[in-house]
């Protein structure tokens, strides 16, 4: 077979009970990621403004509301609202953030259907292996893809492709061209992000993703090597680069394993910074006006990616190293609150961004920084972060995940609701009806 059809039949066959329990625990924890960043990104006005100008009344289950949409509209919002405040979970050797759309695609697809927990979390595994293998081949090869391709727009369509495929159980045959469908219409540029097209963009895989699972269930056909055959994906984004990380240790190895989830709301290479800040306030009480510099070290993807000097709202504060040492000297902690326009725009962050220095050291990894911050009367206060929070070295842990989501659905059903949506998530596996899971995540 070729490499598409042996990640379409690794799809299409895959069961809950057949996997190892690491790869169980992390179905979990992404799905509790999930549900809470979704809760939480619900209110955005973006979301509203979406919901205006393309939703289309159905039977879809939209998180947070109790409106219903049609499904290829609810695979989008929810996409988005997992998105919009940049807390979604990330693969951190390829910087894709699958489960956002992967989860909102299979939820789509559920739609009409009675579908068993086990099933949906089955679903969630295949479409995040499969969307960080696509990220894998694509970016970790000799040539690897520019950087200005999203990869959360390229790999999550195909990720959210095999989700939406196993919900609809499309044999391997079918869930090949499902694959190829989703190919055919990945998309993403970097350009988006520091705007509200960086949320859209996995909420377009994710409906773009569903709807190819959809034309592969209604009988339409595609080849079997849109990955890697001729003009694929792999020919096309990185030419060069071997199909083998499609493959290697598939069934037995797992990518997502290599997931990674945020304890800041902004993109992950801003954390280390933030670590680092946060250090040092937890060394020295200190106010912005005792500051005279910060000085920030940072890994080259970093620097290239998230040395936004000038944050204008809150999306551009997402990639912004600047804002984010200044919001969290200034406020103390690093969290949705230093995240939205008002902290962006408050007088002492502004002052205090301009005396952000951020510059790139070749030998610092992803999760490093050095922080230093220099004070009015003369000392220096300094903080090396060797692994970051949220890092597969430093990684947040069961309590802070759950303290994470349950903090953000409070926000949309209250402290009751979220715990009982906790309870269920809990158990999620042995649910005979994901609708228990979507009455919850409704507003009473």
């Amino acid at each position: 077979m070729t490499p598409t059809a042996e990640l379409a039949a690794f799809a299409a066959e895959l069961t809950w009970e057949a996997l190892p329990d690491p790869v169980r625990e992390e179905a979990g924890r992404a799905l509790l990621n999930w549900f809470g960043c979704a809760l939480g990104g619900v209110s955005a006005p973006a979301h509203g403004a979406v919901l205006g100008a393309l939703g289309v009344p159905g039977e879809a289950w939209l998180a947070g509301l109790s409106r219903r949409v049609d499904p290829g509209s609810a695979a989008l919002l929810n996409g988005l609202a997992a998105s919009h405040d940049c807390y979604d979970d990330t693969h951190l050797e390829t910087v894709i953030h699958p489960t956002a759309p992967v989860a909102a695609a299979a939820f789509a697809a559920a739609t009409g259907r009675a579908v068993p927990g086990h099933l949906l979390l089955a679903a969630v595994v295949a479409g995040d292996e499969i969307a960080c293998r696509a990220g894998l081949a694509l970016m970790t090869g000799p040539r690897p893809a520019s950087l200005g391709w999203y990869m959360t727009g390229i790999a999550g369509t195909i990720g959210a492709a095999a989700a939406a495929g196993r919900i609809l159980r499309l044999d391997a045959g079918r869930m090949v061209s499902a694959l190829g469908f989703a190919v055919a219409q990945a998309a993403g540029l970097r350009s988006a992000h520091a705007s509200l097209a960086s949320p859209l963009v996995p909420g377009l895989a994710a409906r773009n993703g569903l709807a190819a699972a959809r034309l592969a269930a209604a009988g339409l056909t595609c080849h079997d090597g849109a990955i890697e055959g001729t003009n694929g994906l792999l020919a096309t984004l990185a030419p060069g680069n071997p199909s083998a990380p499609l493959l290697e240790g598939l069934g037995h190895r797992y990518a997502l394993l290599g997931l990674a989830y945020k304890p800041y709301p902004c993109g992950v290479a801003v954390h280390p910074a933030i670590d680092g800040c946060l250090a040092i306030l937890a060394r020295e009480r200190l106010s912005a006006a005792d500051i005279m510099r910060v000085e920030v070290t940072v890994d080259p993807l970093a620097a290239r990616l998230c040395l936004r000097e000038d944050a204008a709202d809150g999306y551009d504060a997402q990639v912004s190293i600047a804002h984010w040492c200044a919001a969290t000297l200034v406020f103390g902690e690093a969290g949705i609150a230093q995240a939205r326009d008002e902290a962006v725009r408050h007088p002492a962050v502004l002052e205090l961004r301009a005396r952000v220095v951020a510059v790139p050291d070749m030998t610092l990894a992803r999760d490093q920084a050095r922080v230093a911050v220099l004070l009015r009367d003369g000392r220096r206060l300094e903080a090396d972060v060797p692994h970051a929070t949220g890092s597969l070295q430093n990684p947040l842990s069961a309590a802070g995940l759950r303290r994470k989501a349950s903090e953000q659905m409070a926000g949309c059903l209250g402290a009751a609701g979220a715990d009982r949506l906790l309870g269920l998530l809990e158990r999620a596996e042995l649910l005979p009806d994901i609708g228990l899971l979507q009455a919850a995540a409704a507003p009473g």
